[in-house]
């Protein structure tokens, strides 16, 4: 089946039967300012090169760090501060600050992944590790995790799971039930909670107390409060 991304930039076609395909790129890609048409060819090729293999995964607009070997994966819209928490996170492992993957693990879970996409931050390392929570972002005048209602928890972590759609397909009215279905099934084996934040590495230490975490080179200005409990969900 033939494709055309970004009125003609990038056309070719795909045979979702056998995995073979051609791609032909106007020389206008090549300016800086496209690069993010060409992401979207490549969003399009791992859709499909999961659909061909049959195994799910999700590729999610966010910034993903692991402490203490767990993964932890902060969401939210342009200018919620995904970039930011990259940074303040620098003195931990930082996947990157643009685009992750989830993939479920043998047994249960999901597994929070690095992948090349990256926006701002330049310091990123490859990896993976057992996701323990999805942050969602919102600027605040303190660093504060609340609750949220799980619909719109969902809703709010759907909205920027990139489509699972194939370079043989298009977005169809299936497109937006699957990417809410895909929050939901992490929702459903993984803490889910709104993050506000100030733009200072004191969320770390509210992290840290919330989920266990031991070890981390924290800001010795900014230390552990004893009081906030831990969150027993594994």
């Amino acid at each position: 089946m033939g494709f055309d991304i970004a009125n003609g930039l990038i056309t070719g076609w795909y045979n979702a039967a056998d995995g073979r395909g051609a791609v032909h790129v106007k020389a206008a890609l090549l300016d800086g300012r496209y690069t993010r048409i060409f992401e979207q060819l490549l969003y399009q090729a791992y859709a499909s090169a999961r659909q061909r293999l049959e195994q799910t995964a999700w590729l999610v607009h966010s910034s993903a760090v692991i402490a203490d070997g767990q993964g932890f994966l902060f969401v939210g819209p342009s200018e919620a501060g995904k970039s930011t928490v990259a940074k303040l996170s620098s003195h931990l492992h930082v996947l990157g600050d643009e685009m992750n993957l989830l993939a479920p693990r043998a047994g249960g879970g999901w597994d929070l992944i690095g992948t090349p996409f990256n926006g701002l931050f330049r310091a990123r390392k490859p990896g993976r590790a057992p996701l323990r929570a999805v942050l969602l972002l919102e600027h605040g005048s303190t660093h504060e995790l609340a609750e949220v209602p799980a619909a719109e928890a969902v809703t709010r972590l759907g909205g920027e799971i990139v489509p699972f759609v194939g370079l043989d397909q298009v977005p169809g009215p299936q497109t937006l039930p699957e990417m809410i279905d895909a929050a939901g099934a992490v929702a459903a084996e993984t803490t889910l909670k709104v993050m506000r934040f100030t733009p200072d590495s004191g969320f770390w230490p509210l992290l840290a107390a919330r989920f266990g975490l031991a070890g981390l080179p924290l800001d010795p200005t900014l230390p552990l409060d004893p009081t906030l409990p831990l969150d027993p969900t594994p």
